[in-house]
């Protein structure tokens, strides 16, 4: 009895430690910010679509961070997946998803 009882507080206490490794990004930590209070949290992006304007912002375009690298294998390539955000004009998100790398 003293074993099932162990076992089932170390599967229990697995679970708890194992829900906390969820996705990196998630889309409301985004929506409503400015490209610079991004970029002050969370770094450079790893993919913009256009420049930074002369405000330190990206404007009407969309940037994104690597969540999967590509990866070379036997059976081929895997394709690398972002996490895009798209600005408006003003150079605040408004929208967020998971894709490739436009262009390529």
């Amino acid at each position: 009895m003293q074993r099932y009882i162990k076992l089932l507080m170390i599967l229990f206490a697995l679970t708890v430690v194992l829900s906390g490794c969820g996705k990196r990004y998630n889309r409301d930590d985004f929506i409503g910010k400015t490209s610079s209070e991004i970029i002050n949290e969370y770094n450079s992006f790893d993919y913009t679509s256009m420049p930074i304007d002369e405000d330190g912002l990206y404007r009407s375009c969309q940037c994104g961070y690597t969540i999967k690298e590509p990866k070379k294998g036997f059976l081929g390539t895997s394709d690398e997946l972002l996490f895009l955000i798209l600005f408006d004009e003003n150079g605040i998100a408004i929208k967020c998803s998971e894709g490739n790398r436009p262009g390529g």
